[in-house]
């Protein structure tokens, strides 16, 4: 088969296989198949930890350069509200009818928006107080652990045999 025909060259990293058919029909022994299984398995795992690596890395890129552009947004609004502030308070003095009551103006916005931050702050407050730690989380996190075989971690292409206590005679 040519190149251009079916094969594809694969965009990530590749983890090679081992050759499953290398064994001829009814030739090989239960350890080996067992090893062979064992190597597979792993190897898959390999695979599958490399891929979603790739995945996490581009989403976390996605995200930073959308963050990026949420951060320019936000400076220029912040920006964009000084002049609107100082616009509302010469309202107000214009509305007192003097030149004189521009403080006026000025000291009624800045209380209005003392008001507002304190407002924002205790729902903010509120809200942050509600948090709780993950539990579901660290549930299943025990779980696992519970789960997994303690002592060392087999070498790849191995095959960990767990030895149940025999049960004890009574005489």
């Amino acid at each position: 088969m040519s190149h251009a025909q079916g094969t594809h060259k694969p965009t990530g990293a590749s983890i090679p296989l081992h050759d499953a058919d290398s064994i001829g029909r009814g030739d090989a022994s239960i350890g080996t198949l067992v090893k062979n299984a064992s190597t597979h398995v792993s190897t898959l795992m390999r695979a599958e930890i490399e891929l979603a690596k790739t995945e996490v890395t581009e989403q976390v890129k996605k995200a930073a350069t959308g963050s990026g552009f949420f951060v320019v947004a936000l400076v220029l609004l912040l920006m964009s509200f000084f002049p609107f502030v100082f616009m509302w308070a010469k309202l107000i003095s214009m509305w007192f009818g003097t030149k004189t009551w521009d403080w006026m103006g000025f000291l009624i916005v800045f209380v209005v928006l003392v008001i507002l931050a304190v407002v924002f702050a205790l729902l903010g407050y509120r809200k942050v107080k509600k948090i709780r730690k993950p539990q579901r989380t660290i549930d299943s996190v025990a779980d696992l652990k519970l789960a997994m075989p303690t002592g060392a971690d087999p070498k790849p292409g191995t095959v960990r045999v767990t030895e149940t206590p025999e049960p004890s005679s009574r005489r």
